[in-house]
């Protein structure tokens, strides 16, 4: 398994561009580059930069999206967005631009199940 982890590691380095460090030693005048770059490529595993942990723990604002009677309540909008509707076969019965903050919508829909995206937010809603 240590062999194998080398050998991706080389292999990685070889597709973007980068020697191993023995051949980047020997090929450079001056030692302090070569070291500089074995230090980089030790470095690989670490957590010093790394883009897809952080966009991990980003967290988008949470929607809250309640079903009042025939009213379609919708809170805490952070910017503007399409309301789209779809019955349980998959087909758009209600779309409408919203506004950001809270507000309320009316919606005549038969009973069933429905669901309902607003920007990247999907819920499942009944109407009973």
């Amino acid at each position: 398994m240590k062999h194998f982890r080398s050998i991706m590691l080389l292999f990685f380095l070889y597709c973007i561009g980068i020697t191993s460090p023995a051949q980047e030693r020997d090929s450079l005048s001056m030692g302090a580059k070569a070291d500089s770059m074995v230090q980089d490529t030790l470095q690989v595993g670490r957590e010093r930069n790394h883009p897809v942990k952080e966009a991990a723990n980003h967290q988008e604002p949470e929607i809250n999206i309640r079903m009042i009677e025939n009213r379609l309540r919708i809170e805490e909008l952070p910017q503007e967005a399409i309301l789209e509707i779809y019955n349980i076969m998959g087909v758009k019965v209600y779309n409408r631009r919203i506004p950001p903050g809270t507000g309320e919508y009316p919606v005549h829909l038969t009973r069933g199940y429905y669901i309902l995206k607003i920007g990247k937010t999907t819920k499942k809603i009944a109407i009973r």
